[in-house]
């Protein structure tokens, strides 16, 4: 009895070892991997929060660099960036994924999301989605509208889009439109009124367009700033006795179906009276609450850009019709488009230099900070976008040569180097827009397309075509009729055009499906 009972306890000694044995293996094993994947987890996290720290930087720069970046592979790592523009526009959702093979072949996937606000323009940016989607190298044209005029300028901004007529059949007739675009394939006029309000005398209307809000303001306004076309005689015109006598017009659009016309404004000029001559309103450009005026005529005299300062609009709403800038600056010839970064305005002009650049760190000071003149084709400086570190420029050219360049402007103030040598559209370049590495290119009568990011890595953009076939406007603008102008709002491009008659369309353009 006594040896059996000690076979089996040490039979249940040796299992109870065995148990403990394996159990003490399986720990080992389990801490192992354990470590192995917080390690690889850490990683993962790390590599997630590079890539959002790295859209932030791109924001500071310029928020439409904020987009997608494709599936990249590093180590045993996969990893992208979804970006994702919110309904208001000014907001992007960032998500950083990180993919990889674990223990096992398990598949892991960790993601980081965070918010990007437009902090560098907040009021009164470009609402256009710099992330593309859907085919465009299909665009089609998803609904055309009749326009009751010569249509000038168009401006896209949150869920509305602003229409200047340079020109309509009656003096009584409304220069400005307010469609509502929240189903962009079915505008909607919600308001319109004359830039002379009741009573008007002539049929000439407006030339330019930009809209921004007042934060400061409770309830917050919306205030559209429109350049007056009428050529009025700036010398002598009196700016109270005839509404239209004024280069610069304020509208409260607050209410879309109420637009209410606040005043027109005659410039004075530091260096007359008054801007004299025919000079009337061309170009405009907002940015955090100074407006800048581009003039255009002949036989005037006085400064053709002007800075305004407008970040307090209802002090101008309503009040007097002489406006004095805080600064102003001779460019000695037609303002033809102006963009902006950091403190420096960027005019462009007929001028042989078609591209000059302004130091505005002293607005009331401007100086001349350098500019560029075009080495290959002649021609006029007509439109301008600015993007991050590149500027793209467009000209009217009478002759064979290069309508559509790219320039380096890394450090704003600096030379402007252009990258490679331009393109030659055929065509003069009325409007040019840039969203992620796509080039929309607008002329006289058709949407052109290119890719023009930096694909070999050799720090020059390659300009290459991305739609196959150009994308007709039916009606084509003829001079002295305005030229198409374009604007984008998310995924949708608009554009105006005349015809031969000066007939008046708006084009709501969409990516192919």
């Amino acid at each position: 009895m006594k040896k059996g009972f000690s076979t089996i306890e040490l039979m249940v000694a040796m299992a109870i070892m065995i148990m403990v044995l394996t159990a003490v293996v399986v720990v080992s094993f389990g801490n192992q991997s354990f470590l192995i994947g917080a390690q690889t987890t850490g990683e993962a996290m790390n590599m997630a929060q590079e890539l959002l720290e790295q859209e932030q930087a791109q924001a500071r720069k310029d928020f439409n660099l904020v987009n997608n970046i494709a599936s990249t592979t590093e180590d045993i790592y996969e990893k992208a960036v979804y970006v994702t523009l919110l309904p208001d526009l000014l907001t992007k959702e960032v998500k950083a994924l990180i993919a990889w093979d674990g223990e096992r072949g398990l598949r892991h996937m960790l993601e980081l999301t965070t918010l990007i606000a437009n902090f560098e323009t907040p009021v009164g940016a470009n609402t256009g989605n710099s992330n593309l989607s859907g085919d465009w190298q299909n665009p089609v044209i998803e609904e055309t509208v009749s326009l009751p005029g010569t249509a000038s300028d168009i401006d896209a901004y949150q869920n509305s889009l602003y229409i200047t007529l340079s020109k309509t059949a009656n003096n009584i007739d409304s220069t400005f439109l307010i469609f509502d675009i929240t189903d962009p394939s079915d505008p909607d006029l919600e308001g319109s009124i004359d830039n002379e309000g009741a009573g008007g005398t002539t049929i000439s209307g407006l030339n330019a367009v930009r809209v921004s809000q007042d934060p400061a303001s409770s309830p917050i306004k919306t205030y559209a700033y429109a350049a007056n076309a009428y050529a009025a005689n700036y010398s002598s015109c009196d700016p109270i006795a005839k509404r239209n006598c004024g280069q610069l017009s304020i509208f409260d659009v607050t209410d879309p179906s109420a637009p209410v016309l606040g005043t027109n404004l005659m410039l004075a000029s530091s260096s007359a009276p008054f801007v004299t001559g025919n000079w009337i309103g061309n170009s405009l450009f907002y940015k955090n609450g100074y407006l800048l005026l581009g003039l255009a005529g002949a036989g005037g005299s006085g400064p053709e850009f002007h800075v305004i300062d407008v970040h307090n609009p209802a002090l101008m709403f309503g009040g007097t019709h002489i406006l004095f800038p805080v600064g102003s600056y001779p460019v000695g010839n037609d303002v033809n488009a102006i963009a902006m970064r950091g403190t420096y305005p960027y005019i462009v002009t007929p001028n042989s230099q078609e591209l000059q650049t302004l130091d505005m760190t002293n607005p009331s000071a401007l100086t001349l900070a350098g500019g560029f003149n075009a080495a290959t084709g002649a021609g006029n400086g007509k439109s301008l976008y600015q993007v991050g570190n590149y500027l793209y420029l467009g000209k009217t050219v009478p002759n064979s040569g290069a309508d559509f360049h790219i320039l380096d402007n890394t450090i704003p103030g600096a030379a402007l180097i252009e990258l490679g040598s331009g393109m030659d559209t055929g065509s003069s370049v009325t409007a040019v827009m840039q969203r992620d590495y796509l080039s929309f290119i607008l002329t006289n009568s058709e949407l052109q397309i290119f890719r023009t990011d930096d694909t070999d890595d050799d720090g020059i953009p390659n300009i290459t075509m991305w739609a196959p076939t150009p994308l007709t406007i039916p009606e084509n603008s003829v001079s002295p009729i305005p030229e198409p102008s374009m604007d984008c709002e998310d995924n949708h491009l608009y554009i105006t055009s005349n015809d031969s008659s000066g007939n008046g369309f708006l084009y709501v353009i969409k990516a192919g499906i």
